[in-house]
């Protein structure tokens, strides 16, 4: 499995303005080998906040296809074209990319 990790330092107080953006996906869903998206609030920082988008993908090859994909390009039209709402409340971003060594899961044993 592949992780993708894109950390969006955010203006305090400003996170939900963000994170709305993400209700709806705009295709991903629909994507080979997508597994699962999550959006993760950080507001611990007295300074910025963060959020945490995370995909799982079935491997790093079905990730590189999504993002050469004609929906990845259209949801990311308005960032790229710089006429997104959030644009100016993001201070910067990360992205960070991690193959899955090892993984345990919830155990369905009775305890």
């Amino acid at each position: 499995m592949w992780i993708v990790m894109n950390k969006l330092d955010v203006e305090k107080g400003k996170i939900e303005a963000v994170t709305a953006r993400f209700q709806t996906t705009k295709g991903i869903e629909s994507m080979d080998g997508f597994i699962r998206m999550q959006v993760l609030m950080d507001t611990s920082d007295e300074t910025k906040d963060q959020v945490v988008i995370m995909t799982t993908w079935r491997d790093a090859a079905s990730f590189e296809n999504w993002r050469d994909s004609g929906a990845y390009k259209h949801a990311h039209k308005k960032r790229d074209d710089g006429t997104s709402e959030v644009k100016p409340i993001v201070l910067g971003n990360t992205v960070t990319q991690y193959e899955v060594a090892i993984e345990h899961g919830a155990s369905t044993d009775d305890v």
